[in-house]
Parts: C-alpha cells; sequence; structure tokens
C-alpha cells in the first residue's frame, strides 16, 4: 500500500473514532429541569359533587394546568443517585398539607363541599425518566398516597427523577371514589394505552405504572393527568361528578447513535454497504438483519429400511413413523424406550436409542414429533432464549429439525386442505446408562418432595426469571393465551344465509358476535392445524397492548370468502367445561373474566419457558431437573411459568391424592399443602412488590381457569381447577 493510501486510510480511522467517541459521550444535562432540588406544591381539591345547578361562577375556578403562586410552592424535586440509593421524600422534608387561595383550586365543575364530607391530605408523587436511549424501555409511575406513609416511598430506578405534590381530596358520603390516569406520549409506544382507572380507598396508596418505548430520537414532551371520579352509590340519585386532581407535562431527552433516528440508521448502513465497502458491512449487516433468524426446515426423505422397536402399547401413525425413519434415516434401528405423556399441543415425546447398520448404538436422545410451525418455532425459541443462558444440565437440540415436506402454505393453492407431515427434532438425554428418566409429574407423584421444585428454580432462576425488568401489561395481553378460543366458525355453503364481513383485526374485547352469526373473515393472520387435526387455529394482527383474536374453524380447508356461523363463544365454551361443577358456597369467577383481563398490572418481564407443565420437565439420577419442548419460550410476564407449574401441580398432583372436594377445599382454605407453599415462596421472590400478591393470585386464576380446556384431564381433575379459581376470587 502506498504512503498516501496509508495516511488516507489513517485519517478515515480516526475521524471514525471520533464520531464514535462524540456519540457515545453523555448528552449534557437537560435545561429546566434542576437535578438536585425537588418540587412540591400544596393545592386543595374541592371535589364533593353537588347539584348542576349549584356551579360557581367560572371566574372562581382556574384551568387545570395553573399551578398555585409562588408563594405556595417550595422547591423539592428529589432524584435518585444510583439503585439501592434513592433520596426518599423523608430526605425532603415534604410540608404538611396547607390551604391554597381560592384561585389555585382545581375545580371544573364547580362543585361546592357539603358538611357530610370528610377530607383527606393526600401526596401525589410522579417518577421518571429524564433522559432514555432509542431501543430501550422506561417505566413512569404515578402514585396518590397518604400523607402519613409518604416516609416508606423512594424512587425506584436509578437516574429517575421524582417530584410530589400535596392535595387535599373530598370524600363525600354516598360516593365511591375513583383516580382516572392517562398518559399522552405521542414520541413514544406506551403500555397500557388510554384511561386507567383504580379505586382511592381511604388510608391505601394507588400506584399508575407505564411502560414508555421511544419512537423517536430528540427532546420529547408527554403529558400526564389524574381525575377524580365520584360516582353514586346505590340509592344516591346524583350524577357522577369529575374534577382534575393532578395535570403535568414531563420532558424526555431521547438519545441515539448519531442523533439518528432508528429508520435513518438503517438507511445509513445500507448506504454505507454501497458507498463504503466493505467497512460498513458489519454495521448494515447489524442493522438489516432480524434478532430472531428462521430456523432451517430440512426436507429429508424416511429411509424405509430403519427398523422401529416399540414397547407394548405404543403405537405410531404413518406419518410419525415417517418423522422417526426421517430423523433417524442413517441408523439401521430404532428402539423407543418410552413416551412422556405430551400436554395441551399435541406433541408426542420419546426417549429412544439410535443402533448403527452395523450394530453399534448410540448415545440415548430424545425425540419429539408434532406440529411442523410448533416444532419450527420450538428451534428458533432455542436458538435465541436457551443455547446461550441455561446452564449445561439443560437438554440440547442437537440439530435443525427435519420434515419430510414441504411445509404448510408454501405453494398451496387457496382453498385447497391443510394436511400436516408434522416436524421432528432430537433433544440430547441427560442420565446414566439403564436408568431413565421420569417426568416431573411422575416423579412427585411418587414422592411429592417440594426440593424438586427447590432445585428448578435454582438451577434455571438466575439465567431467566430472575433476570427481570419492569413490565406494566393489560393482564389479557400475557394471560389470554391460555383461555379457550374466542369463537368457534363452522363453515356453511354460499347463499344459504345472509353474512356479512367481519375484519379480524381488532381487539377481542370489540368483536362484536354472537352464536348465529354469519360472517366472512378478512384480515386474517396466522393459520396453523389444531392439535385434534380436524380444525384450523386463525388469528389476526393484534391491536397494540390487546392480545390477538383467536378462532376455531371447523374445517381443514382455510377460509377464503367463505361464509361461516358462529356456534361457540368463549363463555359458552367454559361454561360448557364447568356444567354441572358444585361451587360449594364459592362465588362463580366466570362473570369476572373479562373485567380481570382488562385489569392493569404492575410487574416484571423475563424470559419464560412459556409451557412449564409437568411434562416439560425431567428428572433424572440424582435428582437432576432439566427443562424440553421450548415452543412457547419467549419474554413475558415473569409469573407466568410459576402459575402455570401450580395449575399442573393442582390437577395432577394434588388432586388425585384428595379424592373428596371438601378435603380439597379445606387444604386450599389452611394454605398448607407444601408443593404449593414451594411455589409461593418462588414466586414471591419474583414479585414486582413482595407485600402485593395480587399479582400472582391473577396470574394463578387465569392458568386454572385456562387448564380447563385440557383434554388430557379428567372432570374430577377440571373441576378442583375450577374450584381454586371460585376460592381465590374471593379476594381479588
Amino acid at each position: 500500500m502506498g504512503l498516501n493510501k496509508r495516511l488516507a486510510l489513517l485519517i478515515f480511522v480516526a475521524v471514525l473514532l471520533v464520531i464514535l467517541a462524540a456519540a457515545c459521550a453523555p448528552a449534557a444535562t437537560p435545561t429546566g429541569i434542576n437535578q438536585t432540588q425537588p418540587v412540591v406544591q400544596t393545592q386543595v381539591v374541592n371535589g364533593t359533587p353537588a347539584p348542576a345547578a349549584t356551579s360557581a361562577p367560572a371566574a372562581t375556578s382556574a384551568p387545570a394546568a395553573t399551578a398555585a403562586p409562588a408563594a405556595t410552592q417550595a422547591p423539592t424535586e428529589q432524584t435518585s443517585a444510583a439503585a439501592g440509593t434513592a433520596t426518599t421524600p423523608a430526605q425532603t422534608q415534604v410540608p404538611a398539607p396547607t390551604q391554597a387561595p381560592a384561585s389555585t383550586q382545581i375545580n371544573p365543575t364547580a362543585v361546592v363541599p357539603t358538611p357530610q364530607s370528610s377530607s383527606e391530605p393526600r401526596v401525589v408523587q410522579v417518577e421518571w425518566p429524564t433522559r432514555m436511549r432509542l431501543g430501550d424501555s422506561d417505566i413512569i409511575r404515578l402514585s396518590v398516597i397518604p400523607s402519613d406513609q409518604v416516609l416508606t416511598f423512594t424512587t425506584e430506578f436509578e437516574n429517575h427523577t421524582t417530584v410530589t405534590q400535596t392535595v387535599s381530596i373530598q370524600r363525600p358520603t354516598g360516593y365511591d371514589l375513583y383516580g382516572v390516569a392517562r398518559l399522552d406520549a405521542a414520541g413514544f409506544s406506551a403500555e397500557p394505552p388510554g384511561e386507567q382507572s383504580q379505586a382511592l380507598a381511604a388510608g391505601q396508596p394507588v400506584t399508575w405504572r407505564w411502560t414508555l418505548r421511544p419512537l423517536n430520537a430528540g427532546q420529547q414532551r408527554i403529558a400526564l393527568n389524574l381525575n377524580l371520579r365520584w360516582l353514586p352509590q346505590a340509592g344516591n340519585t346524583n350524577s357522577p361528578r369529575e374534577t382534575v386532581i393532578y395535570s403535568r407535562g414531563l420532558t424526555i431527552d431521547v438519545l441515539s447513535f448519531l442523533g439518528l433516528t432508528t429508520r435513518e440508521l438503517a438507511m445509513a448502513g445500507v448506504f454505507g454497504l454501497i458507498f463504503g465497502g466493505v467497512l460498513s458491512l458489519p454495521m448494515a449487516a447489524y442493522l438489516v438483519v432480524p434478532r430472531q433468524a428462521r430456523a432451517l426446515l430440512q426436507i429429508v426423505r424416511p429411509n424405509p429400511s430403519v427398523s422401529l422397536e416399540l414397547p407394548a402399547g405404543l403405537s405410531l401413525s404413518s406419518a410419525e413413523v415417517d418423522l422417526l425413519r426421517a430423523l433417524f434415516n442413517r441408523y439401521g434401528r430404532l428402539v423407543v424406550e418410552a413416551e412422556f405423556r405430551s400436554g395441551y399441543s399435541g406433541a408426542r415425546t420419546f426417549l429412544a436409542r439410535p443402533v448403527r447398520p452395523d450394530g453399534r448404538a448410540d448415545a440415548y436422545t430424545i425425540a419429539k414429533l408434532g406440529e411442523t410451525g410448533a416444532i419450527q418455532r420450538e428451534y428458533e425459541n432455542f436458538e435465541t432464549y436457551v443455547k446461550d443462558t441455561l446452564p449445561p444440565i439443560t437438554a440440547r437440540i442437537q440439530s435443525a429439525p427435519v420434515t419430510t415436506s414441504a411445509p404448510l402454505g408454501r405453494g398451496r393453492p387457496a382453498g385447497l386442505p391443510l394436511q400436516a407431515a408434522g416436524a421432528a427434532l432430537r433433544y440430547t438425554f441427560i442420565g446414566e446408562p439403564g436408568q431413565s428418566p421420569t417426568s416431573l409429574r411422575q416423579a412427585l407423584l411418587a414422592n411429592p418432595d417440594p426440593a424438586l421444585l427447590d432445585k428448578l428454580f435454582a438451577t434455571f432462576g438466575p439465567s431467566w426469571w430472575m433476570q427481570r425488568r419492569p413490565y406494566t401489561f393489560r393482564l389479557g395481553l400475557e394471560y389470554d393465551r391460555l383461555l379457550p378460543t374466542h369463537f368457534v366458525l363452522e363453515p356453511v355453503a354460499p347463499g344459504s344465509a345472509p353474512s356479512r364481513a367481519f375484519d379480524a383485526r381488532v381487539a377481542p374485547t370489540e368483536a362484536r358476535l354472537a352464536i348465529g352469526d354469519v360472517v366472512q373473515l378478512q384480515h386474517l393472520g396466522a393459520i396453523e392445524l389444531r392439535p385434534d387435526g380436524q380444525s384450523l387455529s386463525l388469528s389476526a394482527a393484534p391491536v397494540p397492548g390487546q392480545p390477538p383474536l383467536r378462532l376455531r374453524w371447523l374445517s381443514l380447508s382455510p377460509p377464503a370468502n367463505t361464509p361461516a356461523r358462529v356456534v361457540a363463544t368463549r363463555d359458552s365454551l367454559l361454561r360448557e367445561l364447568v356444567s354441572g361443577f358444585d361451587r360449594y358456597g364459592l362465588p362463580d369467577p366466570l362473570p369476572r373474566l373479562a373485567g380481570w383481563l382488562g385489569e392493569t398490572v404492575a410487574g416484571t418481564r423475563s424470559t419464560v419457558h412459556g409451557d412449564l407443565n409437568l411434562e416439560n420437565a425431567l428428572v433424572g439420577p440424582g435428582g437432576i431437573v432439566w427443562l424440553i419442548d421450548f415452543a412457547q419460550t419467549r419474554d413475558g410476564h415473569t409469573l407466568f411459568d410459576f402459575a402455570y407449574l401450580e395449575a399442573c401441580l393442582i390437577a395432577q398432583v394434588i388432586s388425585p391424592a384428595l379424592p373428596d372436594d371438601r378435603d380439597f377445599l379445606a387444604r386450599l382454605a389452611r394454605d398448607d399443602d407444601p408443593l404449593r407453599a414451594a411455589v409461593h415462596t418462588i414466586a414471591r421472590r419474583c414479585l414486582f412488590n413482595p407485600d402485593r400478591p395480587r399479582e400472582y393470585q391473577l396470574a394463578l386464576t387465569m392458568a386454572c381457569l385456562g387448564a380447563l380446556k385440557f383434554y388430557n384431564l379428567d372432570t374430577r381433575q377440571k373441576h378442583r381447577l375450577y374450584l381454586t379459581a371460585a376460592y381465590l376470587s374471593q379476594t381479588l
């Protein structure tokens, strides 16, 4: 290389290093925000409902954004320095509530206090990040706290800012009081969206949390509003009333690489690849290649010379025989030792030993056969969430999955039935010669030792469940997937009944369908074969913050403008599943299901197995516990796995040992079952707030109601799950 070329290259590298250093340097502290002095405002909210005729003149009320005069404000803004050293309100000396002048009242409904009203001093706390990076997520917290409890609150997250404002809330008799919070953030994706309502019980703190993900770089403005809403109790003929209690604008600086948006960065990578040559290739590849690459699906011809040796009582379909002969096509024999009973997915899992044509036997292996899409997802999830995170004793997928024909839906003309050849993959086997592993269900039925559950958490918790992040979500977003499908549709002959178009891209709560309606489905997304092999699962793209609408299609021919009649709804399916079940005086949980699914939950997010049933955890020699089946592994609510695991324990281990329903209910009331106690201890470690178990109780209720659809459970097992949900509903 000539001297001029070397010099040019050195200059280019130096300029690049300067740019990178400037991009990585911390941004300047935003102006207008004093990071060392908190702000406390004191105001009075006179919100006692009264008839509209008593409204005061407009001149006596101020808009929501009006602040108290400077003489009533004491600058007191809190900022945490680091995790574990957050500044508490006690350190900022929050003053006692003071009466503000009439000009500072926030009173859009212009109502007048009555002698029957009681006043309660409260402190409004808002915590938010003043700085974020494009691609990250963070939490905004709004709390309304009784003033005598303020000393117990701290800034929750490092580098957050907290401001407080003292208000006085009127509590008139004959009304229920609610707080209605709303976050408007145009430059962000915010969850949950819309208004969030919570009851304001006397003497109890109430907290709202939102998860923010920035969409654009730069200085972003957001608006936070909190209203008081009084709803008349039974016998009160007055109208509901509402007033603003808190309104504030917040500023967040969103930083990005070189100040560019994600789209601009992607374009820069593409142009760099075109014009910059090889030096731009790594960056462009990083920006363009998705995090989760599609799995390779090998199409392998079955080897008919592979001899299958099955244990007594085990049978295989012709398609399953072909899959095994494709998965082990280079062997002469395959000795199937045992089958691990599968869960609701319909997949089959075998312990097998392959034998070469020359008679030499290879190591034991675990073969899993299932629907092509599920097997493919399992391999992808293993590569994304498992391969580099879980300890070596985890079962490992040995190679990409195989199938005997092209994947479903590729090149298939519309209207032709879906017929699954399926797919198969191999896991490594963990054990000792002559000692086969057992499922966790079999191990606990033989010896209900909670130490196995402790070992499961000790082995996999540090890499999965304990690596948590704050997560605020609508319960249905995580747990709707456990419940039966929203609607069941049966195709009808065209012209046999009037039909209407139905766009499936709606939130389940907005799907206005009833039994007997005839519709033509539009804008469907995923189409998969159900485990029964006789129907299809349909879904559409979900509404942000909502689960997707899920439909069961009673045909193997996918809809192509095909009219279909609604023959069942989720409610009718659940009612049929619990028909004849005695609740022994407990409340029915099903009418409250929709309300629970719409509830906002403050929790945490981590990698979860997603299908932690008692067959997907295996126990080997020496009590080694390891996991298989990662088809549902994802990032989700941390408590999801434990709630699902406890529902399986109730149905498959605890219920068989208690033949009488009343004995089962008595044990629920005593809460002294050692297996459930072990799960509760684990779940308590993963609660967002260890003093508020409602987060887990909601999850367990959803898991119990969702397990009612499992075809491999008998009537008594389903009855016990229903009773558990009914028992939990007493405190929810």
